[in-house]
């Protein structure tokens, strides 16, 4: 199972970016065997590349922070589960997002509820 992260740098003990967009990498995390691909982040104004990357790559969920309507739009659409993780480093995220104590962001405005 691939989960991606948003990180400020490219290792597990990074923090998780505040703003999806901010990132400076993207890390693709398989969680059978903590392996990950970084990418880094150049410069994507809306996150739609991003967004993109992480669908391509079959990821299950996206640890981030808060994010733009497009990248929403396109993670949401393609059945992406995100999840808040600002203020945690990627390693300790992940494992907060396993014991299902990761914030779940359901909507644009970044909340755990649905909008009507």
């Amino acid at each position: 199972m691939n989960i991606a992260v948003v990180a400020d740098g490219k290792s597990i003990e990074s923090m998780v970016s505040e703003e999806f967009v901010l990132c400076n990498y993207l890390l693709i995390v398989n969680m059978d065997n903590m392996e990950f691909d970084t990418l880094e982040n150049k410069g994507d104004l809306y996150g739609e590349t991003l967004a993109n990357i992480i669908v391509e790559n079959d990821c299950e969920a996206v640890i981030t922070g808060k994010l733009t309507k497009q990248a929403f739009d396109i993670i949401a659409d393609n059945n992406v589960t995100r999840y808040d993780g600002r203020g945690y480093s990627v390693g300790e995220a992940l494992v907060l997002m396993n014991r299902y104590a990761l914030r779940l962001i359901r909507n644009i405005e970044g909340t755990d509820y649905c909008l009507n």
